[in-house]
């Protein structure tokens, strides 16, 4: 036999529970179609890359994600050494970060960011705030390559971007001397 009083607080728990998860649900429900941070629709991701002798450009949107990369070349440079050269237009609703560089059979590229708090290097990478751009080059921001070996200028390599928003972006790039 049951007790009425353990069957009332159960009662009481299972209402307080329906009410807390439908309020989640509500306000779930309500962030979701604000559109303030969805641009475009789950699974809609669109996304388009042009090599030229003069550099890759790549370009995505996607949910909270509106980047495009232009003119990415590597450059070498004296004594073995190579620098990526590009730029990093972000137009989503929230700063991406640059978070790893590498290119296969090299290994991980070296992140330099600004002395200022635009394009700054933090543990998630260089920031790229919403509505900013980023250059990288000879300067700061910059991505310094482990070595030049085995790249050729008129030759091509790929690249590989980590980004803590759209994620991980293929590239084959041109490869130009100084």
């Amino acid at each position: 036999m049951r007790s009425t009083a353990g069957s009332g607080r159960t009662t009481v728990q299972r209402a307080l529970l329906s009410a807390v998860i439908a309020s989640a649900v509500a306000v779930l429900a309500t962030g979701c179609g604000s559109g303030t941070v969805q641009r475009v629709a789950p699974g809609t991701a669109q996304s388009t890359t042009s090599t030229s002798a003069d550099g890759t450009d790549w370009s995505t949107r996607a949910r909270n994600v509106d980047l495009s990369i232009k003119d990415a070349l590597v450059e070498l440079g004296p004594a073995g050494t190579a620098r990526l050269y590009f730029t990093v237009d972000n137009q989503g609703p929230v700063t991406e970060h640059l978070a790893v560089v590498s290119v296969p059979g090299l290994g991980q590229a070296t992140l330099q960011g600004s002395a200022g708090p635009v394009n700054a290097l933090s543990t998630a990478g260089i920031m790229i705030d919403s509505g900013s751009s980023a250059t990288f080059g000879a300067g700061a921001p910059s991505v310094v390559l482990p070595s030049a070996k085995g790249l050729r200028a008129g030759g091509s390599t790929p690249v590989l971007l980590e980004f803590g928003i759209a994620g991980l972006v293929h590239l084959t790039v041109p490869v130009k001397a100084a």
